[in-house]
């Protein structure tokens, strides 16, 4: 029992040991301290509710695998599935406030993938199943001789358990250099300007030439997972990116606060207005006759070319960006130098002043170099394997923004000026374009 009651506790504090406000405060946290821990307690169990809830919505999604195929005379540029992208925005739905905090509700997203072995490239889009005529529709309005057809999932010939003991894994994210405000480069940007016919360069030639001039046995995957956003959080990208325009521009950007954090300045800034007042009197705005209307901040070339990036990728408008990419051979087969043609891939899109892709540390199978390293390695080998086959998406602030222009310089569909042999093509006259399918001009 203890040695004194809960009535007797402050006498058994040493004088002077609590200071003359510590002591009521002391007293709160002890009366009203179960209170706390009942609200913690409460959090606690609503996430964890909501854990549950979340995952029974992403087990209940059923998913659609298409393979697409174009004839190779046909004459879309990346434009069109620019265009795709931007229709698919239609996909998202915002869920209410139930839904989201309640019921585990997850924006919808899809996946957009390449699947290279040797000799042989193919085109795939995993969707959900309640999208499936939408995407389709969406598709033939841009590439009315597309052929489409239902195909079985790829990965699965393929077994988490079976990794380091019938065939080994290299897998990455691949993440963006620098801030996701900043571009990378475009398919406006590919031309041969020596040529005199067909100056375009499709940028997804040397990366299939490369991709499937591989052993038997061996496989490339190529997984971009992509997420129509609300706008308001479109709005706060946006929002960054002219911030930092005018940074480049040598403007003095101010913090931006709240209607709470506006209050509060105003209220903390009266007396120090008002002792100025008393001690200075009125003021007048001053004239500086050296400065002029005409004058404007010097930036430099690259500074130019950045807020010009900038401003161009957010005008495209954006979505969220997960990219998985993964090297498979037979065991004891796994080759370094196909491990840096995976990552080389990649590149041919990087604009070193602006954004450029590489490896994600934190995901990387060949990362962890010291304490328990092979441990760690199968780990990672398993995750990058087993996120990649469930098209994990799971979180709605994962990945990074990207444009639609940027979205169809790494993915879009093989036309004439993809000369690489190992494209699976349509055949001429193969689909047919379903009525009143949507259709967004260029």
């Amino acid at each position: 029992m203890s040695r004194y009651k809960a009535g007797n506790f402050w006498q058994a504090v040493p004088a002077g040991f609590l200071g003359g406000w510590t002591e009521p405060l002391m007293k709160l946290i002890l009366s009203w301290g179960w209170l706390v821990i009942v609200i913690v307690m409460l959090v606690i169990i609503w996430k964890l509710y909501l854990l549950i809830k979340r995952i029974d919505f992403i087990g209940g999604i059923q998913w659609t695998y298409i393979k697409i195929t174009i004839p190779d005379d046909a004459e879309q540029t990346p434009k069109a599935m620019e265009n795709v992208f931007d229709v698919l925005e239609g996909m998202h739905k915002g869920g209410d406030l139930i839904e989201m905090y309640f019921d585990g509700y997850l924006e919808a997203w899809y996946s957009c993938e390449l699947h290279f072995t040797k000799g042989r490239a193919r085109y795939i889009m995993v969707i959900p199943t309640v999208h499936q005529q939408f995407v389709e529709g969406v598709i033939y309005g841009q590439y009315p001789e597309a052929n489409i057809e239902e195909v079985e999932d790829y990965t699965y010939r393929y077994s988490y358990q079976d990794i380091d003991k019938k065939f080994d894994v290299y897998g990455s994210e691949m993440v963006l250099a620098v801030d996701d405000i900043f571009p990378i480069k475009s398919y406006m940007d590919y031309a041969d300007t020596l040529a005199e016919e067909d100056t375009y360069v499709d940028p997804l030639q040397a990366l299939v030439e490369a991709y499937t001039n591989i052993n038997e046995g061996e496989e490339y995957w190529i997984q971009f997972l992509i997420r129509p956003i609300d706008h308001k959080d479109t709005a706060e990208w946006v929002e960054k990116a002219e911030d930092e325009i005018d940074k480049l521009a040598g403007k003095v950007v101010v913090k931006k606060m709240n209607l709470g954090g506006q209050i509060l300045h105003s209220l903390l800034s009266i007396p120090t207005e008002a002792l100025k007042a008393l001690t200075q009197g009125p003021t007048e705005a001053a004239y500086d006759s050296s400065s002029s209307a005409a004058d404007f901040p010097k930036v430099s070339v690259t500074e130019k070319e950045k807020a010009e990036g900038i401003l161009r990728k957010i005008s495209k408008g954006g979505y969220r960006v997960k990219i998985r990419v993964i090297y498979i051979a037979p065991m004891g087969e796994l080759s370094k130098p196909n491990i840096g043609r995976l990552i080389g891939g990649f590149k041919q899109f990087n604009t070193y002043h602006l954004n450029s892709f590489k490896p994600d540390p934190d995901t990387k199978t060949n990362g962890p170099n010291y304490f328990l390293k092979q441990t760690r390695r199968a780990r990672r080998k398993r995750d990058i394997f087993l996120f990649y086959q469930w098209r994990d998406f799971f979180s709605y602030d994962d990945g990074f923004m990207m444009s639609g222009e940027e979205l169809a310089t790494i993915y879009h569909f093989p036309s004439k000026y993809m000369r690489a042999p190992a494209v699976e093509r349509a055949k001429a006259g193969v689909g047919a374009a379903p009525a009143n399918i949507p259709i967004k001009s260029p």
